[in-house]
């Protein structure tokens, strides 16, 4: 158990392809996908469906802090983050953060998780071609001429570098929460998004701040992130069904599918959650992390060996066995070869029966950043309304998940395990409590 004192989850939002966090919970519970086919611009992207975010600019200029915000400035990251702090301050009554006091502004800080900032293709295609030597290509050779680099940018602005600095989704976030204390984006693989939850909550356990909003935003509807996953081998198969070509879990899967999402948090000391009268939803109880080293760039890891110890890590620190938990947010990513990884990992750590595992990938898709706290949110809703919704696009499971509820259900849902799996071998997992 940790010597520092509590913090608490305070209040949650999100935006992804089936709306905000209130439409994710009901398209769920319904059992709809919202993984549809892709239109206009995005149609010529593999797989050619996926989850793009249902948020527009108008919704944004309707949230607290919204109204100053320029999505012209933005990059699809920064958008999806500002959607996903804009609707958690909403939800924690925070309806005018620029009219707080100097010193609560300056012990409240955003720590955000995204994917390394893709260029805008279009721009970033044309630049490359220019600096090109057609000479040289036309002899089947590939060489680049730096000096012709100033005459290629000429297409770019000033904006153009500056809202694809990795930073821009905590900057945009911070000046629309109000928040000059602590802030920082964290990059890394999709697993990102609970480890930016995790520093802020080491944040307030070091004094750094009062407040935190932490979360992440997973743009997987991306034209450079959609051709690097489909260069990888990563993705799912093309002409499939959309509504059920997400498959969490399932022996069906054939890759990952799109999706876009953001979600954030606010985490608070006792003391603060007293000071603001918001009621603390769950208790940040205990989190691990682990780097294991893919045998190829595609993966697999190794073995289910590394997911079960991070599992039993994060239980340790919280001081619980396996039977106290509840509820299980696995990654459910899609992908055969990890898919198959965490089902074993899960099959070990619990029995059937019990707890609850409910995958959340057949909705949404894979949300990338974005994957990890969108199952907190999942969670935290769980234990909000008791209620588990079934795992959908989940036919024929991994045999080590035989007897095991996926979803579907009813109960006391107290304390959570969330599970964060990326491909490339970063782990972590999350266990909250509920208050």
């Amino acid at each position: 158990m940790s010597a520092f004192a509590d913090v608490f989850i305070t209040a949650f939002g999100a935006v992804t392809g089936a709306g905000d966090e209130q439409a994710f919970r009901s398209a769920w519970l319904a059992g709809e996908s919202a993984v549809r086919p892709l239109v206009d611009k995005l149609e010529a992207l593999p797989p050619g469906y996926g989850a793009p975010v249902a948020f527009t600019q108008k919704e944004l200029r309707q949230l607290p802090g919204g109204r100053g915000q320029r999505p012209g400035t933005q990059t699809h990251h920064t958008f999806l983050a500002v959607g996903a702090v804009g609707r958690t301050l909403l939800n924690a009554g925070m309806s005018d953060p620029a009219a707080d006091l100097e010193e609560v502004a300056d012990r409240r800080g955003v720590y955000l998780g995204s994917y390394t900032n893709f260029p805008e293709m279009k721009k970033h295609l044309s630049l490359t071609h220019a600096m090109g030597d057609l000479e040289a290509a036309a002899r089947g050779e590939y060489v680049i001429d730096d000096s012709r680099i100033l005459p290629g940018m000429k297409g770019f602005t000033g904006f153009d570098f500056l809202k694809h600095m990795n930073n821009m989704p905590t900057a945009h976030a911070s000046i629309m929460a109000n928040a000059r204390g602590p802030a920082n984006t964290f990059l890394g693989h999709s697993s990102v998004g609970l480890q930016a939850v995790a520093r802020a909550w080491d944040a307030l356990r070091l004094g750094l701040a009062d407040e935190m909003i932490a979360g992440a935003t997973g743009p997987g509807v991306l034209e450079g992130l959609c051709l690097l996953r489909k260069a990888l081998g990563m993705q799912s198969a093309v002409e499939l069904d959309p509504a059920t070509a997400a498959r969490p879990l399932d022996q069906g899967a054939t890759g990952l599918v799109p999706g876009d999402a953001g979600a954030a948090f606010v985490l608070e000391t006792a003391e603060r959650a007293s000071a603001t009268g918001r009621t603390p939803l769950a208790r940040l109880a205990g989190y691990s992390e682990l780097f294991v080293a893919p045998e190829g760039p595609r993966g697999p890891l190794p073995g289910a060996g590394p997911i079960l110890a991070l599992a039993r890590q994060a239980l340790a620190e919280a001081g619980w066995e396996a039977g106290d938990v509840d509820y299980i947010s696995p990654t459910g990513a899609g992908l055969p070869q990890l898919d198959r990884l965490e089902a074993a990992a899960l099959a070990e750590l619990v029995g059937p029966g019990r707890p609850f595992i409910a995958p959340h990938t057949g909705v949404v898709g894979f949300t990338e950043g974005a994957h990890g706290p969108l199952g907190l949110v999942g969670a935290l809703q769980a234990m909000q309304d008791g209620q588990v919704p079934a795992a959908l696009n989940v036919e024929a499971p991994w045999e080590a998940l035989e007897g095991h509820k996926l979803g579907g259900g009813s109960g006391d849902i107290r304390r959570a395990l969330i599970l964060s799996l990326a491909p490339e071998g970063t782990l972590n997992a999350l266990a909250v409590e509920r208050v």
